[in-house]
């Protein structure tokens, strides 16, 4: 694996990575995703800088077993050249950008990293019956797009006052499920 960079107060711009990495961010990521065994998956890990690096900043999210925390990519006929710093054992790869890990039937939360179509956000909450946390990490010019099927699932949290998070140009966005929204999937499902 590629070592990992030094991560500051101050949010901060790496090569490998779409989203600006802070200790802030972080903080934030372990404070409100659950907490191991429960699974979360990070959908767009990319090379996986965010994922590894969040992993080395809490080192107990990457060494329950099972593994409870997994960053989610699409697949390359070379596997190995897309996930650069993510430990294979926290890796997973989907056939395409529209494609929906497996796991999430028992994902409990959710990272999207700079997602490229809201259809794909809708189907992974469809999904997620059991997903109670989502985060949304990306350009502050995506957000009226990409954001309607998380204001639709769940409630909004403000997350001012955490310190910097990430650059100028960049958002990171918490919603709860919605109380109501898991029954009536329930319902749907037995009818």
């Amino acid at each position: 694996m590629a070592a990992l960079p030094l991560i500051t107060p101050l949010p901060t711009r790496h090569p490998q990575s779409c989203a600006s990495l802070s200790l802030p961010l972080f903080a934030l990521l372990n404070e409100i995703l659950p907490p191991p065994p429960s699974l979360t998956l990070s959908i767009g890990s990319g090379p996986g800088l965010l994922e590894a690096t969040f992993l080395s900043v809490y080192p107990h999210r990457a060494t329950t077993n099972p593994t409870s925390f997994f960053g989610v990519e699409v697949t390359s006929p070379d596997s190995r050249l897309v996930n650069r710093y993510l430990p294979e054992q926290n890796s997973l790869v989907v056939s395409g950008t529209w494609a929906v890990a497996r796991e999430i039937k028992e994902a409990e939360g959710l990272v999207f990293v700079y997602p490229r179509q809201k259809g794909l956000i809708g189907t992974y909450l469809e999904r997620g019956a059991r997903v109670g946390v989502v985060v949304w990490i990306g350009p502050r010019c995506d957000e009226e797009e990409m954001l309607g099927p998380l204001k639709e699932w769940g409630a909004e949290e403000r997350v001012e006052g955490r310190g910097e998070l990430v650059e100028a140009g960049e958002r990171v966005v918490v919603f709860w499920r919605r109380p109501g929204v898991q029954e009536e999937e329930r319902m749907v499902d037995r009818i």
